[in-house]
């Protein structure tokens, strides 16, 4: 499963910022530059889901809290800053939940076998 979450996330990765490149259109441009986005925020996921699982926690919960919990904030920071006029992206708000959730289940302690 980890396989395929990564060459899924890889690729739209990938994708994203070759179609990123390859668009001179500002609205192909900005949705290549969301899908690679997502790749980003997949992969780091991933590695939530990894470093949790060898600490004892589910794998499936912890992936998914950290793709979930980051891609909402980001969308929630963009409708705030879009609420009182301004304009942004809300990927530094989604990168700094994606490096606070693999944080937490770095310094959480192992969990006990038994």
């Amino acid at each position: 499963m980890k396989k395929w979450i990564f060459m899924l996330f890889a690729g739209l990765l990938i994708i994203g910022a070759a179609g990123y490149f390859a668009f001179p259109n500002p609205w192909q441009r900005y949705f290549f530059a969301h899908a690679g986005g997502l790749g980003i925020l997949g992969l780091l996921a991933l590695l939530t889901g990894i470093i949790a699982e060898r600490k004892g926690f589910n794998f499936k919960l912890a992936f998914g809290l950290g793709f979930a919990l980051p891609t909402l904030m980001g969308i929630l920071a963009v409708l705030i800053v879009q609420l009182y006029g301004g304009r942004g992206c809300g990927g530094i708000v989604s990168l700094a939940a994606s490096f606070l959730t693999i944080s937490f289940y770095g310094l959480a302690r192992k969990r006990n076998a038994g």
